[in-house]
């Protein structure tokens, strides 16, 4: 399960980008996610589940989280953007 903050890699057509997660919130029993991704493009409702195109890739995100020795950092200023609430609203 991942956190508000949470760098995470999201696959998308077998592209990967990187990005933060931004609210987590259950869906049908399922957690599902909304991510912004380092362009600034919102991805709303994504899951961890390999069998969709656009997904957070669980297993590279741990595995570059355990290559560098802790949490990988996206470019995204989470921080100041919650400060300023300038976040983007996502959920429906």
């Amino acid at each position: 399960m991942y956190n508000p903050g949470e760098t995470v890699i999201v696959t998308q057509d077998d592209i990967n980008k990187v990005g933060v997660v931004i609210d987590q919130y259950k869906v049908n029993k399922q957690t599902v996610y909304d991510v912004l991704l380092e362009n600034r493009s919102a991805v709303c409702m994504i899951t961890t589940a390999p069998k969709h195109n656009t997904r957070i890739n669980r297993s590279l995100t741990n595995r570059l989280s355990n290559d560098f020795g802790g949490p990988i950092e996206a470019n995204v200023p989470y921080r100041e953007l919650v400060e300023a609430e300038a976040l983007p609203i996502t959920k429906s």
